[in-house]
């Protein structure tokens, strides 16, 4: 667990976790990994349904709590008929260290600011953008017990489209995974930075995910982000994407080959530099594989990928 006014957010992409998938061993490596790291916070995809969180809490503790919602395709948009079921995510929190925002209703009563699917945004029509095949999840969360600090934290999490196709030798997918990002990061995430709800707090927002898209980096091929290091301007914010290290693991090229290493840097934050500077964050991967000594996967990158996921997760680190 984070420790004090230092709090670590992780993301992870965990690879079709449901019901029938989640058995107790899964659960248990998940959330070892979790405690491990001491996150305090954390944003899943690829969770199919509600069940699959259940032994992962079990594990985790009775302090830690949960939240999963459903984003479904949007037909007609593009084809998404590949994977029907949508994108299902979650957050998993440690009571002890986040809480969910409240709002107060009419009659004075107090109720929590559930996390909801984020659909109400601009499509950009006018900017030659599309609007999203499936819609990000958003959470509204604040610093729980004594010294705790002061402060929102909006999470939007995402997972930007795969769509299953050998890309080496069919490219024309990549500007459409560019426009997603340009729909999160030029629209969605300002809109909710700048949503006021009037608690009074200082508020600081992140997406977080898969984006299924690259930093440049000398380790990483195209697709990659559009926008430089330095990041983008929109209005008075500087939007920037961080976390350059290859998250997703190589796969084999044929039946019974054994493979290491890692291919992508596709798990990433974005935000507004300006604004969350002033929590000093600083961003990773958890290479439990590669040099997770600790690990039951360490050195087994086949047996990770077939028990765990294809990505790495990674995590930001906050110091109000």
């Amino acid at each position: 667990m984070g420790h004090g006014k230092e709090y670590i957010i992780g993301s992870f992409h965990v690879t079709d976790l449901s019901r029938s998938t989640s058995t107790r061993y899964r659960a248990q490596q998940i959330a070892d990994l979790i405690l491990h790291e001491g996150m305090d916070l954390v944003a899943l995809q690829g969770i199919r349904d509600s069940d699959a969180l259940t032994p992962i809490l079990t594990c985790l503790g009775k302090s830690w709590n949960r939240s999963w919602l459903l984003s479904r395709p949007k037909k007609g948009i593009r084809d998404v008929d590949h994977d029907p079921r949508g994108e299902g995510y979650a957050f998993l929190w440690d009571t002890r260290r986040f809480r969910l925002l409240q709002s107060t209703l009419l009659n004075g009563d107090k109720k929590d600011a559930e996390p909801e699917i984020c659909s109400r945004y601009r499509s950009g029509r006018d900017k030659g953008l599309e609007t999203l095949p499936r819609d990000p999840v958003f959470g509204r969360f604040t610093a729980s017990g004594l010294g705790g600090g002061n402060f929102e934290l909006r999470l939007i999490c995402t997972r930007i489209l795969y769509n299953g196709i050998d890309e080496d030798h069919d490219r024309r997918f990549w500007p459409l995974r560019q426009n997603e990002f340009d729909v999160l990061t030029r629209q969605i995430l300002p809109q909710i930075e700048d949503t006021v709800y009037g608690n009074q707090m200082p508020a600081y927002t992140i997406l977080l995910g898969d984006y299924n898209m690259n930093l440049m980096c000398q380790w990483t091929k195209k697709p990659y982000i559009d926008t430089p290091a330095a990041g983008f301007r929109e209005g008075d914010k500087q939007i920037i994407t961080v976390q350059d290290q290859l998250t997703t693991l190589k796969k084999p090229k044929k039946a019974g080959e054994t493979t290491v290493g890692y291919l992508h840097n596709y798990d990433h934050f974005s935000y507004n530099r300006n604004r969350l500077s002033a929590l000093d964050p600083v961003s990773r991967r958890i290479d439990v594989v590669g040099n997770g000594y600790y690990s039951t996967y360490y050195g087994n990158y086949d047996r990770y990928r077939e028990e765990i996921s294809g990505h790495l997760p990674i995590v930001l680190v906050l110091r109000p």
